[in-house]
């Protein structure tokens, strides 16, 4: 980015000063793009400077192309602001302009330190996302999703990972996973509980500050589905903490029950809410079982799972394993 550029994003965002300066930081996924950190003197602010090809062909270019949409709509429209109300720390939205092969967001920059996930850490940044889930917790999901929004959170769904569900065993555990993963898709979309997810809430997505307060960045993939999801990514593939994770996910249930109540609305129960959560881990690992293993290690707990749909033998159609889940998680 030349200076003059830099320049003209910074008197957009309000900022004062006339050498102004970037710093390419962070080159975006699939090369759609680049963040660079602009200067001036003592202030410091971040342009994502997104550019699509020419033409989104694949599903994966299409995916990261509404991403880039959703992030747009998150800091242009209101989304951030009503976080950062909540106690939610994100960066502040400076300007967000659209171009013809792409879009412009610039923002605070977050001091601190990269994300570390250990205990103290992970309950942290769970606390972060109970208040971010609250805030947008049920019907105000929906408005989002029609404010710009992703229709679904997490880039992990089903209906957009069709290769990687192609590319799953078909014999052992994974290959019972692969049986049942419609029937979880579709009882985690019917599950009463819904939100806005981060939908990447990873260690590499959160900034500590100096007094431990978690900052959340990357809002790519936020968009309505069932909170769980976002707990078990944030568990399975950011933490180290993971011979924890049941405690840490009671923990996460409390921040979330007091953050309702604190605007008046009921709590889901403790029991409902770890339940679901378990259809999330299979969830996540029907993906990684297609794309490739990650994080903790998340066998245990999805054979535990289809162990209770099938007793420990595949059932003989995914029909079959959406009978069991709907026997074994009614809605």
């Amino acid at each position: 980015m030349k200076p003059a550029e830099a320049k003209r994003l910074a008197a957009l965002a309000d900022c004062e000063g006339d050498a102004w300066k970037a710093k390419s930081i962070q080159r975006l996924w699939a090369g759609m793009g680049t963040i660079y950190e602009l200067s001036c003197g003592d202030e410091r602010i971040i342009a994502k400077v997104v550019k699509l090809p020419k033409r989104c062909d694949s599903v994966g270019d299409r995916r990261k192309a509404k991403s880039y949409e959703c992030e747009a709509a998150f800091y242009r429209d209101g989304y951030a602001a009503q976080l950062l109300d909540a106690g939610v720390v994100v960066p502040r939205p400076l300007h967000v302009e659209a171009r013809s092969d792409g879009v412009t967001i610039v923002m605070s920059r977050l001091d601190g330190r990269p994300g570390a996930f250990d205990r103290r850490g992970t309950e942290t940044a769970l606390a972060a996302l109970a208040r971010l889930h609250a805030c947008f917790w049920g019907p105000r999901a929906d408005e989002a999703v029609a404010g710009g929004l992703q229709e679904q959170g997490t880039m992990w769904y089903l209906d957009t990972r069709a290769d990687e569900f192609a590319s799953m065993p078909t014999k052992g555990w994974e290959g019972r996973l692969r049986l049942a993963a419609k029937a979880i898709d579709a009882r985690l979309k019917a599950d009463p509980m819904q939100s806005v997810v981060h939908g990447d809430p990873k260690d590499a997505n959160f900034y500590f500050a100096a007094d431990g307060t978690p900052q959340l960045y990357d809002f790519q993939y936020c968009g309505k589905a069932c909170p769980a999801k976002d707990v078990a990514y944030c568990l399975c593939c950011g933490s180290s903490a993971w011979d924890a994770a049941d405690e840490l996910a009671r923990g996460y249930h409390r921040d979330l029950s007091t953050a309702l109540a604190s605007r008046g609305e009921e709590p889901p129960p403790v029991d409902e809410f770890l339940e679901t959560l378990q259809l999330a881990y299979a969830d996540l690992g029907r993906w990684m079982s297609g794309w490739g293993w990650w994080g903790n290690d998340l066998e245990p707990r999805i054979c535990r799972l289809l162990d209770r749909l099938d007793g420990g033998t595949a059932l003989a159609s995914a029909e079959e394993y959406g009978a069991a889940v709907a026997r074994e998680f009614p809605v």
